[in-house]
């Protein structure tokens, strides 16, 4: 890439983020989409809304296929999860599709809700889509929102994660954990002459996983994993694995926790 190349693709990022911001800053975002919470410095990328911390923690916790959390301030956005939350429109427009059917006297969550009354409305409102209208379901894609019709549930894997949802979405989120995951050297051979490894981490319920780097004993990831950090945790575990033939290898590898 040429340097004029370089600082058009920043000028570029750097125009999509003061849009992002500008849109944050309208009155109907200015409170969290879920309970209410004053300046809201979440988002969920593929729905479209803006969240407080306590409410990205339980979204996070539903996993990237129903609600990928980034923060405005902190975390580097592609121009395709700026132009979804453009498209979206932000928190009124999307709650008048995931809330348009809410039970009659129904009440939201507010800012000093308990996390379980939190937890038990967001899956309701985003997983299970209990408040759209009948039939209607939301499938999220990787930059946009799809409606379709169906008698079913359509959000993919869903039901692999609920177990885990119901627990992590009970707990109290104080923060957010970045860890960036660096490197491995000279791991060991599991595919006769090669590998195919990834990284996990875990801290308590949750995971957060790597790309899988093919063929390669020395892979580079470079790649920043996030977890939410309960009130109560214990450590964050780190494991290598290698997908051969169902057989999991936990070894150790290079990390830069910041």
């Amino acid at each position: 890439m040429s340097s004029g190349d370089g600082a058009k693709s920043r000028r570029t990022a750097s125009d999509g983020m003061r849009k992002l911001r500008e849109l944050m800053h309208k009155s109907d975002n200015l409170i969290c989409a879920d309970c209410s919470a004053p300046d809201p410095k979440w988002a969920s990328a593929n729905i479209g809304v803006f969240i407080c911390l306590k409410c990205s923690g339980v979204h996070r916790s539903l996993g990237t296929h129903v609600s990928k959390v980034l923060s405005v301030t902190l975390d580097q956005w592609t121009d395709d999860e700026i132009n979804s939350m453009i498209e979206v429109g932000g928190n009124s427009y999307a709650n008048a599709i995931y809330e348009a059917f809410l039970p009659e006297g129904y009440h939201k969550p507010h800012p000093d809700s308990s996390q379980e009354e939190r937890a038990d409305f967001i899956r309701s409102k985003y997983e299970s889509q209990e408040f759209l209208k009948p039939r209607l379901r939301i499938v999220s894609s990787n930059s946009s929102l799809e409606a379709t019709y169906s008698r079913k549930h359509t959000v993919s894997n869903a039901s692999h994660s609920a177990s885990f949802n119901s627990e992590a979405g009970m707990v109290e989120f104080i923060g957010i954990l970045k860890v960036k995951v660096i490197r491995g050297t000279k791991l060991a051979v599991r595919d006769l002459i090669s590998s195919d490894p990834y990284v996990v981490l875990t801290l308590g319920q949750q995971k957060a996983k790597t790309s899988v780097v093919k063929r390669n004993l020395n892979p580079v990831w470079n790649e920043e994993l996030k977890l939410s950090v309960p009130q109560q945790y214990g450590p964050l575990k780190l494991v290598r694995l290698f997908a051969t033939n169902k057989l999991w290898i936990q070894n150790y590898i290079d990390i830069d926790i910041s």
